[in-house]
């Protein structure tokens, strides 16, 4: 499995990422509907509050809380990347990891979406999915002045009305799976618990980048 370099490689898609999520609505949509209308709202006010914004993270923290993390499947996702430890979790465990670790990527990703959010363009490709599909995969290319194109997919799943992402695929690398790989060696190590400590406390979700950061074949 290859993997991706977080600080570099990851910023621009998961900017793209959490604007687009901010106005998602209901399931009355198609999914690459409702992801392509979902980049006004955050944008907006981004554009209108960022000088307050870069003065008090904590105030924009609380803006991409309420604004992109109830578009996120947070259950599934905690489910995807505990992979087999969560089975074992306990339901206090499997809660704390949840909200750790949603917390933990909005705050790594904020200063790279207030410094980033307006200098990424996509272009959308047709969804193919039957109309009572509960599973579908919106794809885009990003592109970036100066920098190569980025290949993009939304991995999305209707929970009741809504539809929800529950992973992005970053040309071609599940960042779940870039997770779980690294979480999986982290849990074996140090064991569960520790982790959630070390995501509660304000460590950064992908701990070691420079091992991530390397392809294998």
């Amino acid at each position: 499995m290859k993997h991706l370099q977080p600080a570099r490689t990851w910023s621009a898609p998961v900017v793209l990422f959490f604007s687009l999520l901010a106005g998602m609505a209901g399931a009355a949509q198609a999914p690459d509907e409702e992801v392509r209308q979902a980049t006004d709202r955050l944008r907006t006010l981004i554009q209108q509050h960022h000088d307050e914004y870069k003065a008090k993270p904590d105030a924009f923290y609380k803006v991409v809380d309420r604004e992109v993390v109830p578009h996120f499947d947070q259950q599934y996702i905690g489910q995807i990347v505990l992979g087999r430890y969560w089975r074992s979790a306990s339901e206090p465990q499997r809660r704390r990891f949840i909200n750790a670790f949603k917390n933990a990527l909005v705050h790594s990703y904020a200063d790279a979406l207030l410094d980033n959010y307006n200098t990424v363009e996509a272009t959308w490709k047709p969804v193919h999915a039957a109309p009572d599909a509960t599973d579908a995969t919106v794809d885009a290319e990003l592109t970036r002045q100066g920098a190569q194109p980025v290949q993009l997919g939304f991995s999305v799943r209707k929970v009741g009305d809504q539809w929800k992402v529950y992973d992005v695929i970053v040309d071609g690398v599940s960042l779940a799976a870039n997770f779980r790989s690294q979480f999986s060696q982290e849990i074996k190590q140090n064991g569960l618990d520790s982790l959630i400590r070390r995501l509660e406390t304000g460590g950064k979700p992908l701990q070691d980048a420079s091992a991530l950061g390397k392809k294998k074949p």
